[in-house]
């Protein structure tokens, strides 16, 4: 039997969702948009809301029909997006008042570090500011817990809302950092060493030693991490451990890597190293940059030349 191409499949399964769900979803407003996610990734997203609430979670699509192509019966797929929109049910309506006053979300707002280049679609929507080619955005954190970090990204449509300005948000953005995603700056063999457990010693033991040829920089969540670049009491202690000036290179949008700058590396081999691993290791939503950058105490980052 010939597949169904995804434009099909997603229809097939706004048709038929509601039949693997309970009774109290018979009336479920079942709804495709389409989302535009870090580096202009469009996704399709599946919203089913009850007549009992006035917010629900999206679920994307594209990861389901990778399942259906790879030969799950289209039952099974549909039990699964059914169970997945189950598990995550809310059982309270949400209080549209959380975002429309400013004062209520102010100590909410985080930064987010993400490309120019790459989001211009996407940074036609929101307010931001450029620092060398990347993007500062902000985003509303409603919850953070076990489960993972919840948030709300900010349009340009709710900051006229607020009545605020870019400067404001970004201020406000910085200040909040310290108490909602506390920023931390390892070195890698740390890093290792609490990801690896007892196997960290073998691999250390090929790596240069404790002098330490990298750091790794991120927040405690380890999510959009890169973001502690912009936390000025992190960066003076990056400074004090590996100098006035130093390489950035973009691991991703959770964390950058720390180089000194007495490395004996050249600035073409650390560039090929993460054009490399953005290819090859990042998923294409999560890759922060191709461009390696300095960091000095005087001027900030700027791009490496």
């Amino acid at each position: 039997m010939e597949k169904m191409s995804f434009d099909v499949f997603a229809k097939a399964v706004v048709e038929k969702i509601r039949e693997y769900l309970p009774e109290s979803f018979a009336n479920a407003s079942v709804e495709l948009q389409t989302v535009v996610k870090n580096n202009d990734l469009k996704l399709t997203g599946l919203t089913i809301r009850s007549a009992e609430s006035n917010i629900c979670p999206t679920i994307y699509l594209e990861q389901f029909f990778e399942k259906y192509q790879s030969g799950e019966d289209m039952n099974e797929v549909l039990e699964t997006i059914a169970n997945v929109r189950l598990r995550n049910e809310v059982r309270n309506t949400f209080d549209v008042g959380q975002i429309t006053d400013f004062d209520r979300v102010r100590e909410k707002i985080v930064p987010r570090l993400i490309s120019k280049e790459w989001n211009r679609e996407l940074l036609e929507l929101r307010p931001h500011k450029i620092i060398a080619d990347l993007a500062v955005t902000y985003h509303i954190m409603m919850g953070n817990d076990f489960s993972g970090i919840a948030s709300l990204p900010i349009t340009n449509s709710l900051m006229e809302a607020w009545g605020v300005d870019v400067d404001t948000l970004h201020d406000q953005a910085i200040q909040n950092m310290p108490r909602l995603l506390p920023s931390t700056f390892q070195s890698m063999s740390s890093v290792l060493t609490s990801m690896l457990g007892e196997d960290a010693e073998e691999m250390l033991s090929v790596m240069p030693p404790a002098d330490e040829a990298m750091f790794v920089l991120s927040n405690d969540q380890k999510v959009n991490g890169a973001a502690a670049l912009l936390d000025k009491e992190i960066m003076k202690t990056v400074i004090e451990r590996v100098g006035n000036e130093f390489f950035v290179l973009p691991s991703s949008v959770h964390e950058c890597l720390i180089v000194p700058a007495t490395a004996d590396m050249e600035v073409s081999s650390l560039v090929s190293m993460v054009r490399d691993v953005n290819q090859s290791q990042v998923a294409p939503d999560e890759r922060l940059s191709d461009s390696v950058y300095v960091y000095t105490e005087e001027g900030g980052l700027r791009i490496a030349c």
